[in-house]
């Protein structure tokens, strides 16, 4: 065992590296330039043979830094870590059921904290670190957010507080531990993939403001934590559950005894030793692990019967997660919906959200939960891998929400505000993906089949023998309702499944060469005469069939209704006022040929609703045209307002910043960050992946 501060790093931890300051430690405000980056050295955290953890935490805090403390494994990993605050001035921790936590210190003081652990051997373990925290000798200019634990593969990221403004520059290094490549697009912030370590190990970064003469420096430790994860698998061939996608720690956020579930999740549902055939098969059956409607019976859950069944990186995310839930009680439609899974994982590393049919889980990007900007600190901040894959193309695909006052319902958060939401806007923020991926659950186990479930199988086991033989209801709407355009089917492998190819190559018939011709008249042209409601529906069966239920649920719950369009390519200098339509709708669900495709999805997907409403998908209403020639802003507003008051309209009193317009037309671009998880970065996410592999010949 080490228990030791980041003050004496330069001894223990880092060897020769001489750290004037660990993560949150003062370096005041000097005329003087940055110190020169000492040398990257392993960051070796564990120094004495035989040890079984280390404790690392600063030394000499600031008030106004943020500061924090790490435990490693020596011996292996560690399990059922939890932290607790047992001296100084009370301090919320977002991150207590990790190895490392990070908080902003109010007050001088000493701040003691116990934290208690297993240890690779199963032995019963607890640990204190101290971290004394007094006034700034001079004001605190830059601060990196914060201390954090991801495991061997994972992205992570740091961001700089406050942003750089006017003539101030952000610099980045890394100090200590092996060496990573950083992605420093944006000077705010760093996204790096940790290093592959064969024990818990930790890596240190600098970020140093410069303002003229004048220079500020802060650390942050990032504990890598020495994980197997499984085993890769480009071919998409192999018996392993999760290769080639990263599993994060999580935990669940319901303990025994109270939750009859908490001992069976993890291992259940995200563990990277899990695989599905083979000699090695290890799947959970569903007399461990049963689907929720057989909990309830195919009725509404209760809350606590949905948070039995959640895991979490860290405990808002359940907290807030519960609170969600319990605002929305009104909302059954949505509530039912999670009968269909086994487990809903919120996490930290989840980008993007998917459904997996091996497991019967939903895995949902933590983004769409936070509340608080101390909660959003913790969330990895790297993009979607797909948000390059339309580079070639000549057109931008775009979507959104709008409300019946022609207003967006997202509202743009910048990371660099720190504006905190409320729960009121988490169900505009996530109710969309929510009825997404819980229609893929209900497509691969419908409602009509989930009372004759096998409960001597896995979740797979299950819903294996119905996709062999092409049952699903995304095979039948595909077989009944068919998209018929060759083009769109083309342009979405690329946008959401490969990605760039070569010129010669050819996507669904057709040579990239001629797809990277495409205008967005010409594309338009392609899709409006079809039947799908977005770009995306292209993609896969079982996307073409949420897609059109989500909108579905969108209009008919909410009275949000989704806009879709064909624009001009947007480039890094678009904004929402100078994006210009070529084509695009409101409510494109209300389609007079779409309508009985949409009923099929919500008869076969969420029954109840037209068992109770037989007119639901009915009378939904028209799709309204947008005006091709105006931009994105001023399409916002439709029908077509008084002459020349478009884009006026469409500010909806509230002026956005260029930064807060650049986030909603990214997330416009974004199409959908979801899908069914697969490896080797293509959307053959594990989904797909597996059902590839079933239909190959």
């Amino acid at each position: 065992m080490t228990i030791t501060t980041r003050r004496a790093l330069a001894a223990t931890l880092f060897a020769a590296t001489a750290l004037a300051a660990g993560c949150g430690s003062d370096s005041g405000s000097a005329p003087a330039p940055a110190p020169p980056p000492p040398p990257v050295n392993p960051s070796v955290t564990c120094t004495t043979p035989g040890q079984a953890f280390s404790v690392v935490a600063d030394a000499a805090v600031a008030v106004g830094r943020t500061t924090g403390a790490v435990v490693a494994g020596c011996s292996g990993p560690l399990r059922d870590v939890a932290w607790q605050q047992t001296g100084g001035p009370g301090v919320t921790l977002q991150s207590a059921k990790t190895q490392a936590i990070s908080f902003d210190p109010s007050a001088a003081g000493s701040y003691t904290f116990n934290v208690s652990f297993t240890d690779a051997g199963g032995v019963a373990r607890t640990a204190t670190a101290t971290i004394n925290v007094a006034a700034p000798p001079a004001p605190v200019a830059v601060v990196a957010r914060g201390d954090q634990a991801v495991r061997a593969g994972g992205q992570a990221s740091i961001r700089a507080w406050p942003e750089a403004t006017g003539s101030e520059t952000l610099t980045w290094r890394q100090t200590a531990g092996p060496t990573v490549t950083l992605d420093t697009s944006d000077q705010n912030r760093i996204i790096f993939t940790a290093p592959n370590v064969t024990q818990d190990t930790g890596l240190v970064f600098r970020v140093t403001r410069t303002n003229g003469s004048t220079t500020d420096f802060d650390d942050v430790t990032v504990l890598v934590e020495a994980y197997t994860q499984a085993p890769s698998d480009p071919s998409g061939t192999g018996p392993y559950v999760f290769s080639d996608i990263h599993v994060s720690r999580v935990y669940p956020y319901k303990l025994a005894p109270a939750n009859a579930y908490a001992g069976v999740l993890v291992n259940c549902v995200f563990s990277a030793q899990l695989q599905y055939y083979g000699t090695g098969a290890n799947l959970c059956a569903l007399s461990t692990l049963p689907f929720l409607h057989q909990t309830t019976s195919g009725n509404v859950p209760t809350v606590a019967q949905i948070m039995d069944r959640v895991l979490v990186s860290h405990d808002w995310m359940g907290k807030n997660f519960e609170a969600f839930l319990q605002a929305n009680l009104d909302k059954t439609d949505l509530l039912r919906l999670f009968n269909g899974v086994t487990a809903i994982v919120i996490g930290a590393h989840v980008r993007p959200s998917y459904y997996y049919s091996v497991t019967g889980a939903i895995y949902l990007d933590a983004d769409n939960f936070w509340l608080t900007a101390d909660e959003r600190d913790v969330i990895d901040e790297a993009p979607d891998y797909r948000s390059e894959f339309d580079r070639d193309l000549q057109y931008s695909g775009v979507w959104r929400y709008a409300n019946s006052a022609n207003e967006n319902i997202f509202l743009p958060f910048p990371a660099t505000s720190r504006i905190p939401r409320d729960i009121g806007y988490l169900l505009q923020e996530s109710a969309w993906l929510l009825y997404h991926e819980l229609g893929h659950a209900s497509d691969f186990l419908p409602v009509a089949v989930r009372d004759a479930l096998n409960s001597s199988l896995s979740p797979w086991g299950n819903i294996e023998p119905r996709f062999r033989s092409s049952q699903l209801p995304s095979d039948q709407l595909t077989k009944t309702y068919p998209l018929t355009s060759a083009e769109m089917k083309a342009l979405a492998e690329i946008q959401f499944i490969t990605g760039p190819v070569s010129d010669a190559t050819l996507v669904n018939g057709i040579p990239y060469s001629t797809l990277k011709t495409y205008t967005p008249a010409q594309v338009a042209g392609f899709f409006a005469p079809d039947i799908a409601t977005d770009e995306y529906n292209y993609s896969t069966p079982r996307e073409d069939i949420t897609m059109t239920f989500e909108e579905v649920m969108m209009s008919r719950n909410h009275n949000w209704r989704r806009d879709v369009a064909i624009t001009d390519k947007a480039t890094p200098s678009s904004t929402s006022d100078t994006l210009i339509v070529r084509w695009g709708q409101r409510g494109r669900v209300g389609e007079p040929l779409i309508k009985p495709r949409a009923e099929f999805a919500v008869s076969q997907l969420a029954p109840w609703v037209l068992q109770a409403d037989p007119n639901a998908v009915t009378n939904l209403p028209a799709p309204i045209p947008m005006r091709p020639g105006e931009s994105w802003k001023a399409n916002l507003v439709v029908p077509a307002p008084p002459s020349g008051m478009a884009s006026a309209m469409a500010l909806g009193g509230a002026r956005l910043t260029p930064e807060q317009d650049r986030l909603l037309l990214r997330r416009a671009l974004s199409r959908q960050l979801i899908g069914i998880s697969g490896p080797a970065m293509t959307h053959s996410t594990p989904n797909e992946r597996v059902l590839k592999r079933l239909r190959a010949p």
